[in-house]
């Protein structure tokens, strides 16, 4: 049995609490004394004795109180250790100065196929088949980063001291190994990217009938575990898409990582993508580096502007795409992963295929699916939904209250061609509302090139893409007339002249559109 006893902090209280036991006949397997507690391990000590061994001890002076504990501090300390190095999924192992074995979670355990007790006072080189200790002990058993194999497994390896004081020295006596797979690494930069807060299709606003019939599609290809090229003119959210397929896929647990192809050179993106072995240049680190594709295995890599990779990039990625292996820059070893890949690009591929600046095999590997993501100007019936977006999102980060949205500027959002889609509405809208000072957005806050207002100013009739019925088609028709002759003829009287009607038609249509100015048209009358 184990007893705590709680008294006062005098000398010589733990000699007399001893003689008690002694004179009881009572042994002790193991005690500790701290600060008014006293813990003891009496092996020979019944429930039924206890009572008589609390009246004996309570006779001391200084002994308040005796109860009947479970584990003694130090027991309880080492099962909580092991419960925590049970649950982590890398493995650790603990070593002493001398390199050898202390102790082995059930991971290191589980690769090595050897129990703890098997593993202990083993040599960590034996263990490794590399010279490491002698390496640890030169770094007093420091280590931020290398690369190891264990298990037959490439790992990266993390050493930190055991450290003890001794009055004002500090003591190492071993250190602790954790090993990490490069896709752990992978995982947790997935979940530290501050862009998956809102996740999946749900997180795509669109409401119009072409953007729910390309979320469909999208949904129905995330199921399926093959390449996907998601196709798009720039600022159309393709990277928004891939993140969405991607956690609507079983591989949504795993690490979700991407790349621009377009923003590093050849040998910068290279190393990027399938990392590089010690010693590969100059300026390498030490150990070498895992590149996208092991952190992301198992999970989804997404190649964006993959049009842009060079001709020697793309054979290599061919050949990845091929069987799944793939030879780090400077190396000699085949790795091989599980990885999806998720591909875009803005260019037109199969004209590049035509004439020789993209590879053909690599086309039709990374074309397995497909997915077209529609342009702003053929999904007007979203720009309500997009705009009100932008402004409460803008209105949080500039710390102001969202601004109401004059009939003006959703007809001027609503006509103009967005040569750069969502990503330039959105980085207009948020310009407009930092520096509007009025309770509502107007035309005159939004900042669009003169080459954009000259377009918007002579921009040919809708092209019908999302017009459901002849109603509808006939408003657009009719908004889009007075829309493009208006700053022309700005007039309601001039334009009635031209188009042969009442300036009164022509105010009212004005008004009816919201179209610029049409107050100014009135007072005309």
């Amino acid at each position: 049995m184990r007893v705590q006893l709680k008294g006062d902090n005098r000398l010589g209280i733990t000699y007399d609490v001893l003689n008690v036991l002694v004179k009881s006949g009572l042994d002790i397997r193991n005690m500790e004394v701290t600060t008014h507690f006293i813990y003891m391990d009496i092996p020979a000590l019944r429930k039924s004795e206890l009572d008589t061994l609390t009246a004996a001890v309570k006779s001391v002076p200084g002994i308040h109180e005796v109860i009947a504990i479970d584990l003694l501090p130090t027991e309880r300390r080492r099962l909580q250790l092991h419960a925590v190095l049970s649950s982590l999924p890398e493995p650790v192992i603990a070593i002493d100065t001398n390199g050898f074995i202390t102790q082995a979670n059930e991971a290191a355990q589980a690769i090595t196929k050897q129990t703890e007790t098997k593993l202990r006072n083993a040599s960590l080189d034996s263990l490794l088949h590399t010279p490491l200790i002698a390496t640890l002990q030169e770094s007093a058993f420091h280590v931020t980063e290398t690369e190891t194999i264990f298990g037959g497994e490439t790992y990266l390896l993390r050493a930190e001291p055991i450290t003890s004081k001794e009055r004002s020295d500090t003591k190492i006596s071993g250190s602790v190994l954790i090993f990490q797979r490069p896709a752990q690494l992978g995982r947790a930069f997935s979940a530290l990217d501050t862009r998956q807060a809102t996740r999946g299709f749900d997180a795509i606003l669109g409401e119009t009938e072409i953007m729910q019939n390309i979320k469909g599609k999208a949904l129905r290809l995330s199921k399926v575990d093959a390449p996907l090229l998601i196709l798009g003119e720039t600022g159309t959210g393709k990277e928004l898409f891939a993140r969405a397929c991607h956690e609507s896929s079983s591989r949504n647990r795993k690490p979700f990582l991407a790349l621009n192809c377009a923003a590093l050179p050849e040998n910068l993106a290279e190393s990027e993508l399938f990392g590089y072995a010690p010693g590969a240049f100059t300026s390498a680190v030490k150990g070498g580096k895992p590149g996208l594709l092991e952190l992301a295995d198992t999970g989804t890599l997404f190649l964006d502007e993959i049009g842009e990779l060079s001709p020697y990039l793309q054979a290599k990625l061919l050949r990845f795409l091929q069987d799944g292996t793939f030879r780090r820059v400077g190396g000699t070893k085949e790795i091989k992963v599980n990885v999806r890949v998720v591909s875009a690009t803005n260019r037109h591929l199969e004209d590049m295929v035509s004439t020789g600046s993209f590879r053909e095999d690599l086309f039709y590997r990374l074309n397995v699916l497909s997915i077209t993501l529609p342009p702003l100007r053929q999904r007007k019936g979203d720009i309500p939904l997009l705009t009100q977006h932008f402004i409460t999102r803008a209105s949080k980060q500039v710390n102001c209250s969202p601004p109401k949205v004059s009939q003006e500027l959703l007809s001027l959002f609503n006509n103009h061609p967005w040569p750069g889609n969502i990503r330039q509405m959105e980085n207009a809208i948020f310009r407009a509302v930092s520096l509007c000072e009025g309770p509502e957005l107007s035309t005159e806050d939004i900042e669009l090139s003169n080459s954009e207002k000259a377009d918007l100013a002579f921009a040919p009739p809708n092209t019908f893409d999302s017009i459901p019925n002849y109603k509808d088609a006939l408003e657009t028709f009719e908004k889009n007339l007075f829309t493009s002759l208006y700053p022309l003829h700005p007039s309601s009287r001039k334009l009635a002249t031209v188009l042969k009607v009442s300036h009164t038609t022509v105010a009212e249509k004005l008004k009816k559109y919201g179209i610029p100015a049409f107050a100014k048209a009135h007072q005309e009358n």
